[in-house]
């Protein structure tokens, strides 16, 4: 893929390619494969490509693990991770940088400023951020911080021309949190199983196919 291309692409998906500075928000029951549909938004395409986790439902060493697990390249000068679990802790070896808590959003964007900033300078022309997922940050912090949180994280990555991918299990949260969240996003990718076979659907981007389309994470 040329750098030249507008567009982030998934492979292996049915998803066609966004364009530059593209925030998506990613719906779907916590375990029906909403965690790897994510991570698979976020694989690199590129070797000039970054990715940056903000995990707060496993620790940022088990993201990046994970990650890799599913094919992502770990190439720690371009893939990080900003850990806000209870019980992360720092780790220069892979990376990580802690926060020590889903409610410390105020610590959580200046670790996400710096390792952006960090892998950018390390030659990421473009950088995947990926948060999984937002449901922790809405049980442990005030609506309104996380909706700022939000706000200013999806209009970082829009002004530096990368892409957002933040997942959030809408059983989690009631309908008027979700949609104030929703309203940081350009669209949104909506993953469902049912009878052992799962599909998603887009809504709100351009070029998409709008019916369900089914998904084999196996076989991808």
């Amino acid at each position: 893929m040329s750098l030249q291309e507008p567009t982030y692409t998934f492979e292996s998906l049915p998803l066609r390619g966004v364009e530059r500075g593209t925030n998506i928000l990613v719906t779907g029951p916590a375990l029906g494969g909403i965690r790897e549909l994510t991570m698979r938004m976020l694989l690199r395409r590129h070797s000039r490509e970054g990715t940056l986790f903000i995990a707060a439902d496993a620790d940022g060493r088990e993201t990046l693990s994970d990650y890799e697990a599913l094919g992502g390249d770990l190439d720690f000068a371009r893939v990080g991770a900003v850990d806000c679990t209870e019980n992360g802790a720092d780790d220069e070896s892979c990376n990580v940088h802690a926060v020590g808590s889903p409610a410390d959003l105020t610590g959580a964007g200046i670790e996400f400023s710096s390792l952006y900033e960090r892998i950018h300078a390390n030659g990421a022309a473009r950088v995947r951020t990926g948060v999984y997922t937002l449901s922790p940050f809405v049980v442990y912090a005030p609506a309104k911080s996380v909706f700022r949180f939000v706000h200013t994280l999806t209009g970082r990555i829009r002004t530096a021309d990368g892409l957002g991918v933040c997942a959030i299990d809408p059983d989690a949260v009631d309908d008027q949190t979700l949609s104030s969240i929703a309203q940081a996003f350009d669209g949104q990718v909506e993953l469902r199983e049912a009878d052992g076979q799962r599909a998603i659907r887009v809504r709100g981007l351009p070029d998409q196919p709008e019916e369900w389309q089914a998904v084999d994470f196996d076989a991808a």
